[in-house]
């Protein structure tokens, strides 16, 4: 159970972390704002967090007000905003860099989201997740998970928890081999296709 005890203590962290910034609070006032990801599905290997932002008018400039004040908090090491509305993400991105030790740097992702938008969003992915997956489920992906960390490859967890859920892969290597097989470059759209029993 130590993987899921590591699992959980990060998962901690990252709520203590999103508290201290009220990060909900402060996206909440431009729109519905959604903690997902690794975060929302109890998956966390690695420091970061990703939040989704659906507004009816997003606007970065209104974003940017919001956040401005974290950049005179003393652990908030640098706050990036990137325009990727004219691309297939249709979104408006943020990433902030929170210290929370100094050897323990965390990363938060914020996307800003028209309401209309279509396409994969990780908002829809959170309850489906948590519906499909068992113990035996997010054991195998922790460890898959903390693997690739450790072999430093950056692959969309998105791929373990397909590798994982639909075609019960259970280990690295093969998980390795099935990657082969995959198109990491064009988004994709994959949603559990069962519920855990």
């Amino acid at each position: 159970m130590e993987i899921l005890k590591r699992a959980q203590e990060r998962k901690e962290t990252a709520l203590t972390i999103l508290n201290e910034l009220a990060l909900l609070e402060k996206w909440n006032k431009i729109g519905q704002a959604y903690v997902v990801g690794a975060t929302a599905y109890d998956l966390l290997v690695d420091q970061d967090i990703d939040i989704e932002t659906f507004s009816v008018s997003p606007n970065p400039a209104e974003a940017m007000t919001i956040l401005s004040d974290l950049t005179n908090h003393p652990k908030v090491l640098e706050l990036k905003y990137r325009n990727y509305f004219d691309t297939a993400y249709h979104g408006y991105y943020f990433k902030l860099q929170y210290q929370h030790t100094p050897s323990d740097i965390w990363n938060i992702d914020m996307w800003l989201f028209s309401e209309t938008r279509n396409g994969p969003l990780s908002r829809d992915l959170v309850s489906l997740m948590n519906d499909s997956l068992t113990i035996d489920h997010r054991k195998c992906i922790l460890k898959i998970k903390e693997d690739l960390l450790q072999k430093t490859l950056i692959l969309p967890s998105i791929y373990v928890y397909q590798a994982v859920l639909d075609h019960n892969i259970r280990d690295t290597e093969t998980f390795l081999q099935w990657m082969e097989q995959q198109d990491i470059n064009n988004q994709t759209n994959w949603r559990p296709s069962k519920k855990a029993t």
